[in-house]
């Protein structure tokens, strides 16, 4: 994964995570590359929150703990 950089989408992710129920996982899917599905697709999952900043270098996620 490298930021500016187009990659093969090579996974079908829930964009809600289904976490086996069933319901959810007959949900929408979003296409994404391996490493994105792996790092930090899995990270935002467990943390809460996506790590992603705006070009000031605040956070743009209202869930993230360092947001205004």
């Amino acid at each position: 994964m490298a930021i500016g950089r187009v990659s093969a989408a090579t996974v079908a992710d829930h964009i809600v995570p289904h976490r086996g129920d069933l319901d959810l996982f007959a949900g929408e899917l979003q296409p994404l590359c391996h490493s994105c599905h792996s790092a930090v697709k899995q990270r935002e999952e467990q943390g809460g929150y996506h790590g992603a900043v705006d070009l000031d270098g605040y956070p743009i996620d209202p869930n993230h703990p360092n947001s205004a």
